[in-house]
């Protein structure tokens, strides 16, 4: 027994002393690659080769831990970025707009006639001011400006280290140049008229003095013209400068510099791109690539809706009113402005038709101005009843309006016309027309009759010394089918004479009851105003005019319908602006092309009052002087105010940084465009 202990005890010393010896052998083994490697970390390599080393629950508890680890680590890292980090704009993207029009001249000097051309100027031109998104005037390429104790000389000091985008250096001599070149008849600017008179003059490399021979307290917002480089232009001879391929190429000193331009096979030219100037004085645009698209139309394949509907464009330039739910879409944002416009209907104070006052008085008597808003614009317009919009000096929130009577437009009319009934009418036309046809056809018997060939036979038996005798004819025109002539009487009657029409007006005592009153109607061939102008067509004819409608393509009304005053109505929009200033729209200096005095309306009361208010700066006269303008303007009747509308602009959700809300001309949604971004990224706050 004794012996047996004995043995196991020995047995487990030589175990004992096989696992000391085992010990120290990894104990050595652990210290010699220590010191062969000298590290603790194992390498990634070793990392991976883990799977193979540990078994199943070594594996679970590993990788469960490295996730909660990782896990924590990423929200760690979270929690800190939003307390401490903010998101921010990055340089980066592109943008194309839809607009409806095309480009003619990109240049400042003459812009003011296409909204295009405005919309590019405002891009690549800088002025002396501008407006920003509030339409509040701030500077641009000024630093800051003096007025004189007189108001007639006003001296700005100029940005320093402002680039041209060809990298020329901006100072006073582009600015004395550009207004040179307004103020040169040769030009054709119709500028013109707002710095007639004016001296403009550089006192030093940066800074400029204008001085002006009366006060004019709105000469500021005169200022925000762009100006030309004269380092490029002064090598166009003046007389040129309108036709200089370099109005389509323009070089300036705004947030974005001209990259190039695109035309398709027929030469239109049907989009423009922008590249981000980062030479720019103020903070570069954050939106890198900036084009714009052309496009003749709204509707259809190729239209400004399916572009937008189908992503090909990221907004449009302004959106009517009929065209709203068919460009939403999940992505679009339809951002609503206030803009300082009207729509009136300007009678042609030139033409006999609408000289008579009483005659105006009962055509703007005719009209329901409330269903013109109703049922063309779907209540996205507000009615107004004078020239002075709201928010403007002399605005009268009391002015009523006056119902439609089309009692009272007759009354007025019944003494300058007499009536002829439609029927009456019509078959006065039918007989003259019928008799128009038959004599037509008889003539052409006649003709007939005289071509006919004498047979060979009767010219040999007839005797050679017989005297001539010269027969005569006898036309017979019982072949002429008297019914069909009614018949296309009837036809051409019905295309030209509307059923709705009960009678028709011609002048007081005249023995020609065909020599009705007609009215040309004009006006720019979109929906809108084709829309507003049936109304109004429907309205006259109930007081017996005759109206004949020339809807004309928007970017030729300037040239066809604005130059030549070829009209004797005209239904157009007036975009006032952020100046209240109404010289442009009825002073008799502006009767003319380019002048915006479209009913050639002529009253030297309205022209003391407009000259005052421009030597004005009192805001309480400033007040009185609008409203007697306005009151003057109304007894006279050169227009019958209709609505003012809203600007709705689409713009795609992935545009931030878009803020405006009013704005005083289409182009000013581009006021903080430098502003606007597409990317993001994270930084830590400050």
């Amino acid at each position: 027994m004794f012996s047996l202990i004995k043995n196991k005890i020995a047995s487990c010393l030589s175990k004992v002393r096989r696992s000391n010896q085992t010990i120290s052998s990894y104990i050595y083994d652990v210290q010699l690659l220590k010191r062969v490697y000298k590290r603790k970390i194992p390498s990634l390599r070793q990392f991976f080769c883990l799977p193979s080393v540990l078994n199943s629950v070594e594996k679970f508890i590993f990788f469960t831990s490295l996730f909660l680890f990782a896990s924590g680590l990423v929200w760690g890292v979270s929690r800190v970025s939003q307390s401490y980090g903010t998101i921010v704009p990055k340089v980066g993207g592109k943008y194309t707009e839809g607009v409806l029009g095309s480009p003619k001249l990109i240049n400042p000097l003459f812009s003011q006639l296409n909204d295009v051309d405005e919309d590019l100027v405002k891009l690549v031109y800088s002025g002396l001011l501008r407006y920003d998104d509030e339409r509040r005037l701030v500077s641009d390429l000024a630093v800051r400006y003096d007025v004189s104790e007189d108001a007639k000389e006003y001296i700005f000091e100029l940005k320093q280290g402002v680039k041209w985008h060809d990298g020329e250096v901006f100072n006073s001599h582009d600015v004395v140049f550009t207004f040179d070149l307004i103020q040169d008849t040769r030009v054709g600017s119709p500028l013109f008229v707002s710095f007639q008179g004016v001296t403009v003059e550089a006192l030093d490399a940066y800074r400029v003095k204008f001085t002006l021979t009366e006060p004019f307290p709105a000469f500021l917002s005169s200022l925000t013209v762009g100006i030309l480089p004269s380092h490029i232009w002064n090598q166009i001879p003046v007389d040129q400068i309108r036709l200089a391929q370099r109005n389509l190429q323009p070089i300036g000193t705004g947030p974005f510099l001209f990259n190039k331009l695109v035309k398709n096979d027929t030469g239109f030219i049907y989009r423009i791109e922008l590249l981000r100037f980062t030479d720019y004085y103020f903070t570069s645009p954050y939106i890198k690539e900036f084009a714009l698209e052309f496009f003749s139309e709204y509707e259809g394949p190729s239209g400004l809706v399916n572009a937008m509907r189908e992503q090909k464009i990221d907004g449009v330039n302004f959106v009517p009113f009929e065209y709203r739910e068919k460009i939403k879409r999940k992505h679009t944002v339809l951002h609503t402005l206030q803009l300082p416009q009207y729509t009136a209907l300007f009678f042609n104070l030139n033409h006999v038709l609408v000289q008579e006052k009483d005659v105006r008085a009962a055509l703007g008597n005719a009209m329901d101005k409330e269903r013109i808003v109703q049922d063309v614009l779907e209540n996205e317009a507000k009615i107004i009843n004078g020239p002075i919009l709201e928010g403007f000096p002399g605005y009268d929130e009391n002015l009523k309006y006056e119902r439609a009577s089309v009692d009272d437009a007759n009354i007025l009319l019944d003494t300058y016309f007499d009536r002829v009934s439609a029927d009456e009418y019509r078959s006065i036309l039918k007989e003259r027309r019928v008799t128009e046809l038959f004599e037509v056809q008889k003539a052409e018997l006649k003709l007939q009759q005289q071509t006919e060939v004498v047979p060979a036979e009767a010219e040999i038996e007839a005797s050679a010394d017989e005297a001539p005798v010269e027969a005569t004819h006898v036309i017979d025109t019982s072949s002429i089918d008297i019914q069909a002539l009614e018949t296309q009487a009837d036809i051409e009657l019905d295309e030209v004479l509307n059923s709705a029409q009960l009678f028709y007006r011609y002048p007081k005592g005249g023995d020609d009851k065909t020599a009705i009153m007609k009215i040309k109607l004009v006006t720019a061939a979109t929906p809108e105003y084709a829309k507003v102008s049936e109304i109004i067509v429907g309205y006259w004819q109930d007081v017996g005019i005759l109206v004949e409608v020339r809807l004309v393509d928007p970017r030729d009304m300037a040239r066809e319908v604005l130059k030549t005053r070829e009209y004797d109505v005209l239904l157009y929009g007036v975009i006032i602006g952020s100046d209240p200033d109404q010289y442009p729209f009825w002073h008799s200096d502006q009767v003319k092309y380019p002048g915006l005095n479209l009913s050639g309306y002529v009253q030297r009361g309205v022209d003391d009052i407009l000259n005052s208010i421009r030597e004005t700066s009192d805001p309480e006269k400033l007040n009185t002087l609008y409203i007697d303008l306005q009151k003057n303007i109304l007894v006279d009747i050169p227009a019958v105010f209709l609505y003012t509308p809203t600007y709705t602009y689409a713009l795609t959700d992935k545009i931030h940084g878009f803020t405006a809300l009013r704005i005083a001309h289409p182009a000013d949604r581009f006021a903080q465009v430098t502003e606007w971004y597409i990317h993001t990224k994270r930084v830590w706050k400050k």
